[in-house]
């Protein structure tokens, strides 16, 4: 044990029935430890009851305890300063007076003195009501998104401090409940080193708590909003909105428009209204591409909150998954900076937002689309528990995994990843003699919320027959297709995967020496790294974590065989980005002889990434507006139809007739369909540039039988035909055409 000398004082309003119990118990528990010399002080709070006048009592017999008193009551706050200002040694701790704790405990903080600036107690358990638990969580979260406040119980009432760490976070602006999160906001900032420590946590048997005053709570939440601002850095917080409305404008401008809208959309949207309308809940998702396989329903399950909102509307989706996409940017430039530094986090968040095929998949609702951000989020998971040793964060992980799984199978390549990660971060606890905070009850939560969000499927399949469970064993049983088990033979692919696929597609447009010079640069920060490592043994969790990631994602995409498109890339997507704006941050910091050249390079080649990425974003083309004729499409098929039954048909090469059903069943208008029920009309829309419907060889042409064309429009270059029976199979002499 360091601590040589300890000063001790007890925040106390109207403790009456507490004070004496604490003040002895204190006493009994510091005389049998083998400090040098102790004290304790009692910050009495303006109370109107005897607390006062017991304390004094206890001084006149002890002189190593003594009052200091407020004149009225100031606040928690206030007591926390006062009592800081009044130890006279350099090693302070406080606790709260009314014996909700033990605090003969505090051994447990002086054990680890040595090891830190801050020792900070968290309730093992907390016992107190339900609204001031409820309320607490509240204010951790707050803490957390406003100010980056990672500690697991910041308004503990027992801590371990030293007085010096007091001193350099002057002056403390805060009252009431802000006062501590101040305290440890600059505490951390300023580098001083927390430390935490679980303790017991008792009910209150006397007196009354005052945390709970609704006055005291809503002034407390004022209090928070007024040091966010206070400790903001504005500069940084204006260039991040000025990014982020940056990223919103590229995601949600004439979205409508824009937003793909085809058979797969109008097959989701089709899903949702039988959700919605029928009460039909899905237990599979979407279908691959590969074989009979589904993939699970959450992103129905995302779907149906802003459709049931905005009602059908799928519009309100593809807002929603712009909304996603702008998380998405949030969150690695939160990622990035915390990492590496605020410059790396503005630059990786900033190549990201402007990314073409970031843009595209931000602007529609389609499966794959949230998969980077449900990817971050599983590595936020690995990375708080790396940072906080507390292993319930893995939760958090298991159920972003079970999502961006969802999104597509490929992502299954992240499950390996994260166990890797979780297992190194268990060895390196232990190296570092760290506490292993729920490892067991953290990861089997995780694996138990993975498997609930898993679980729609397996119902399905126990429901048909492991249908979904026999196509995948199909899938990996024709391996000569699908996929290589070998990865030796598979290493040849990782080159072409990693330049052209990834860096090529996602940061630098195909352009093939701005994409050679990117692969280069994006790999200089894991190269020193690692060499690092190899010299002086030297760990570098993120980069680690980023090798590890990037690494597993393109060796696990190599044993594919089968092409790899864009969005099958997605959970890895982040990586390239985030590493490029390390290596930006790396030639900014660079202090060796050619310190300008890097500086110079590195600024150069992102400022020519953005000019090439903003040369082809999408939206400097026109607008597809397929939304919009779809819906034409639909209107006019209905008033043609003439209240009469009819059967529709699509005729596309690359589109199915999903969208066009979705908005002729939502206006109420369902196609009878081909062959249970053959009406007197056919409607085939023509989406192929060379298209003709009579003798057309598509199942529902070919059954409605002998038809001549009665009518003919077009819709933005589709046509649309209107056709009837004709029983003697002669041509008609004309046909009516509208544009």
């Amino acid at each position: 044990m360091s601590v040589d000398k300890l000063s001790v004082f007890f925040p106390a309003f109207n403790e009456e029935a507490n004070i004496q119990k604490t003040i002895a118990d204190s006493v009994k528990v510091l005389t049998g430890l083998t400090l040098e010399d102790y004290e304790i002080v009692v910050v009495d709070d303006g109370s109107k009851d005897k607390t006062r006048e017991i304390v004094e009592n206890f001084s006149q017999t002890n002189r190593k305890i003594k009052l200091v008193a407020h004149p009225h009551n100031l606040g928690y706050g206030a007591a926390l300063k006062t009592g800081f200002k009044a130890a006279k040694f350099s090693w302070v701790a406080f606790a709260d007076s009314d014996g909700q704790f033990d605090f003969g405990e505090i051994k447990k903080l002086l054990e680890k003195a040595d090891q830190a600036d801050l020792v900070l107690g968290y309730r093992l358990k907390r016992m107190d009501s339900f609204s001031r638990i409820v309320g607490a969580y509240v204010w951790n979260v707050g803490a957390k998104l406003l100010l980056g406040l990672n500690v697991r119980d910041y308004s503990c009432g027992f801590k371990l401090i030293k007085k010096q760490v007091f001193e350099k976070v002057q002056p403390l602006v805060g009252e009431e409940k802000v006062t501590q999160i101040e305290f440890l906001v600059k505490a951390r900032r300023m580098g001083f080193k927390i430390l935490e420590v679980g303790v017991h946590h008792y009910p209150r048997k006397f007196g009354t708590q005052t945390g709970a005053n609704l006055k005291v709570v809503a002034k407390s939440y004022l209090d928070l909003l007024k040091l966010w601002w206070v400790l903001l850095d504005k500069k940084e917080f204006l260039i991040l909105m000025l990014l982020l409305g940056l990223t919103a404008i590229l995601r949600f401008y004439r979205l409508p428009e824009y937003m793909t809208f085809l058979g797969d959309e109008g097959r989701d949207a089709l899903v949702i209204k039988k959700l919605l309308v029928e009460r039909d809940l899905p237990f599979i998702g979407p279908p691959t591409s590969i074989g009979n396989i589904y993939l699970g329903p959450l992103y129905y399950y995302m779907m149906a909150i802003p459709m049931a909102i905005f009602w059908l509307n799928p519009v309100a989706a593809a807002y929603q998954v712009a909304v996603i996409g702008i998380l998405t940017v949030w969150l690695i430039y939160h990622l990035t900076s915390q990492w590496f530094s605020k410059q790396a986090g503005l630059v990786a968040a900033f190549l990201y937002s402007i990314s073409p095929v970031n843009i595209i998949y931000s602007r529609s609702s389609w499966n794959p689309n949230p998969a980077p951000f449900f990817a971050l989020l599983c590595i936020f998971g690995l990375y708080k528990i790396h940072q906080t040793g507390n292993f319930r964060w893995l939760i958090l992980s298991g159920g972003a995994l079970a999502f961006v799984v969802q999104m597509h199978y490929l992502a299954l390549i992240l499950i390996p990843i994260a166990a890797v990660l979780w297992l190194h971060q268990i060895i390196y606890s232990k190296s570092q003699k760290r506490e292993l905070g729920n490892v067991r009850s953290g990861t089997i939560l995780a694996i138990l919320v993975f498997l609930i969000l898993m679980s729609p499927l397996l119902l399905f399949d126990l429901k048909h027959n492991f249908m979904n469970f026999q196509a995948l064993q199909n899938f990996f049983g024709n391996r000569e297709a699908t996929v290589n088990l070998n990865p030796v033979n598979s290493l040849f692919r990782i080159v072409p995967l990693y330049q052209e696929s990834l860096i090529g597609t996602y940061l630098t447009v195909q352009e093939k020496t701005l994409t050679l010079i990117t692969s280069v640069a994006v790999l200089i920060p894991l190269a020193l790294f690692f060499g690092r490592k190899i010299k002086d043994g030297i760990l570098s969790w993120p980069y680690l974590m980023l090798g590890v990631w990037l690494a597993g994602s393109l060796l696990g995409l190599a044993l594919y065989k089968q092409n790899v498109y864009a969005h099958y890339l997605g959970f890895v997507s982040p990586v390239p980005f985030i590493l490029l704006g390390s290596f930006y941050s790396l030639a900014f910091f660079y202090t060796g002889p050619l310190k300008q050249l890097m500086k110079i390079s590195a600024a150069v080649l992102i400022v020519v990434l953005a000019v090439f990425n903003l040369q082809k974003s999408p939206l400097t083309l026109a607008p597809n507006n397929q939304l919009q004729r779809t819906q034409d499409i639909a209107k006019y098929v209905i008033e043609k139809s003439a209240d009469k039954p009819f059967n529709f048909a699509l005729i596309a090469k690359n589109n199915y007739d999903a969208a066009y059903q979705f908005y002729l069943g939502l206006y109420g208008y369902k196609p009878a369909q081909i062959p249970f029920e053959i009406t007197e009309q056919l409607f085939v829309v023509c989406e192929d540039p060379v298209c003709e419907p009579i003798g057309h060889p598509k199942q529902e042409i070919s059954h409605f039988g002998w038809a001549k064309v009665e009518e003919e429009s077009q819709f933005r270059g589709v046509k649309v035909f209107k056709l009837i029976h004709n029983p003697s199979g002669k041509p008609p002499e004309s046909r009516k055409v509208r544009s």
